[in-house]
């Protein structure tokens, strides 16, 4: 219902979810793309034309904070994490609260922070939504509590600053926060991708939250284990997958690789690929392989093993012929048509010659061969790419924009957001 004018016309938003497209690029009014037969404009996808105007409307009064509720304490301001439908955070005095899901997966993404990103700078409002003012900040929580009941025992090492790899999923730290009787309380590091805040921030000062969660209260500290054991990992004695090689460069997700730590006596361990978005890593060769640095990045250790695999009947990395038809509209202009004729550019008795054209709409189509996804192709709908057999199309508009961005590459996890761009269809012919 929202109205703009441009060059006299007045354009009105279209209900939702075409409203959706009214403040992105490439949406606007009276734009197109493309020359000749392959101009397209998307704009009438979100805008209808609704009349001419002239001069301006008179200006309304100021904005005031009085038509908005006062929330009283700010809450925290917008960063880039996951957040949950019905999250709030704050910006220059303003409460914005997260939208439901599936729209609630942009609010922790960068270009989605509630009025601030000038190169998206209406793209929150598919997020967020503006609830009202705020002053100062939400008062402190009461302190943590030394219920010996949520005790974790002993303490484990006390939190060091270091890099965004420094700390993995389930790493546990503590802090102390009272030596006047000692006082320590244990947490423990998030999941990946927060894992690597954990080292970035201490679980007490400002922006801890992202990486760490309050465990329990702690005393003394953990005696010394033993030297690493395999003992302690399951051994798989029927044999060790295919070595893990750094020149290698086609790793899917869940794809098992050894690696070996030690040579006499002889040490494998099994690592696995991990899924998107960190598949990507298992493929940048020694700088993520496993037992790195970096190596948790890419692989999760799963055990260790003995001897080799026996070879299997057909290798696990499709290997077949995937074809699909890929198809565009080719349109060609006749020349000399009948007036009045079906689809002729001149009416009924106006004189036949050169000026009288028709459109002529061709479907052309010609086999491609199924490749996996990749980020230098634009596609467009009922394109088709695969992950390994598996075939996905891309949808129709307005969701094949997009099968084009890296955050919506098909995935095996069907509650990843692929399913928004894209549409599993039958495998690969084996």
């Amino acid at each position: 219902g929202d109205q703009v004018s441009k060059d006299g016309f007045v354009f009105e938003c279209g209900p939702e979810p075409t409203s959706l497209h009214c403040s992105q690029i490439g949406y606007e009014p009276g734009t197109s793309t493309g020359t000749g037969a392959q101009i397209v404009e998307y704009w009438r996808q979100a805008w209808t034309v609704v009349g001419v105007c002239d001069g301006t409307i008179a200006p309304t009064t100021a904005p005031s904070f009085d038509v908005l509720t006062d929330v009283g304490g700010c809450p925290d301001v917008w960063s880039v994490q996951t957040y949950e439908e019905g999250d709030r955070v704050s910006s220059m005095d303003l409460v914005y609260e997260c939208a439901a899901d599936p729209l609630s997966r942009h609010c922790g993404q960068a270009g989605y922070e509630p009025n601030t990103n000038p190169s998206t700078p209406d793209a929150w409002n598919i997020a967020w939504t503006l609830v009202g003012y705020c002053s100062g900040s939400i008062g402190p929580t009461s302190s943590p509590s030394f219920d010996p009941a949520n005790s974790v025992g002993g303490c484990p090492e006390e939190w060091e600053r270091g890099s965004n790899v420094s700390y993995d999923e389930g790493d546990m730290v503590n802090v102390v926060v009272s030596t006047m009787p000692l006082r320590q309380i244990a947490y423990r590091c998030k999941a990946w991708p927060l894992s690597g805040h954990c080292g970035q921030f201490s679980p007490i000062e400002n922006g801890g939250d992202l990486g760490w969660t309050f465990a329990g209260s702690c005393d003394g500290s953990i005696g010394p284990t033993a030297s690493p054991s395999f003992d302690a990992l399951t051994v798989d004695a029927s044999g060790c997958p295919e070595e893990f090689s750094a020149s290698k460069t086609d790793y899917e997700a869940g794809d098992l690789v050894s690696f070996s730590v030690s040579e006499s006596p002889s040490r494998d361990l099994v690592y696995q690929c991990r899924e998107y978005p960190n598949v990507r890593y298992c493929n940048q060769g020694a700088t993520f392989a496993p037992n790195s640095q970096f190596g948790t990045m890419a692989w999760t250790l799963i055990g260790a093993c003995s001897g080799t695999l026996a070879p299997t009947g057909s290798p696990v990395q499709y290997m077949g012929m995937c074809q699909f038809d890929k198809c565009v509209i080719v349109e060609t202009v006749q020349p000399n048509c009948v007036p009045g004729s079906d689809g002729c550019s001149c009416l009924a008795g106006f004189p036949a010659g050169a000026d009288c054209v028709k459109t002529i709409e061709t479907e052309n189509c010609t086999p491609q061969n199924v490749n996996p996804w990749s980020s230098s192709v634009q596609y467009v709908e009922d394109d088709v790419v695969r992950l390994g057999a598996k075939q996905f199309k891309c949808r129709q508009w307005p969701n094949f924009i997009w099968c084009s961005l890296e955050a919506y590459m098909p995935t095996m996890d069907e509650d990843d957001f692929w399913p928004q761009a894209w549409t599993a269809i039958q495998d690969c012919p084996p």
